[in-house]
């Protein structure tokens, strides 16, 4: 299966390099090969970019994450404390292309209302991080 994984820039960012901090980018890689190791197709535009904010062509990069939306199988959201628009906006357009979406988030955060409106109306499935062996294939 290929999995658009949608993650947040912005609170894992810093502004002064545009680098995101190192151990955001050592827990998403990990995550990101786990699931890999698990026989699917990764898309994650923080890795498309090298971990580091695209300042210098955000309409492009939307293009670029719209455009891989598209082609994927499903769409694997890392929700954590702070809302992310452009997670939200990812959701958002992979629900409305009919693309199966899955909300993952560690257990002492809760979903906000409308994430878990989304996964009561059945239009998107809920999984706790950290993935596990057992949680990987439920991606399926």
């Amino acid at each position: 299966m290929r999995i658009f994984v949608a993650a947040s820039y912005s609170s894992k960012v810093n502004y002064d390099t545009g680098e995101v901090f190192p151990e955001y980018k050592t827990w998403l890689e990990d995550l990101l090969s786990q699931i890999e190791a698990a026989g699917h197709e990764v898309i994650c535009s923080l890795r498309e970019d090298g971990y580091h904010i695209n300042d210098g062509d955000p309409a492009g990069a939307f293009k670029l994450d719209t455009e891989s939306i598209k082609h994927s199988d499903a769409l694997l959201a890392l929700l954590d404390d702070h809302i992310s628009a452009g997670v939200q906006t990812e959701i958002g357009y992979a629900l409305a292309l009919g693309k199966k979406v899955i909300l993952a988030h560690k257990p002492e955060n809760k979903l906000t209302y409308i994430n878990a409106a989304m996964v009561n109306a059945g239009m998107a499935t809920e999984t706790m991080l950290p993935l596990t062996a057992e949680s990987v294939p439920s991606l399926n």
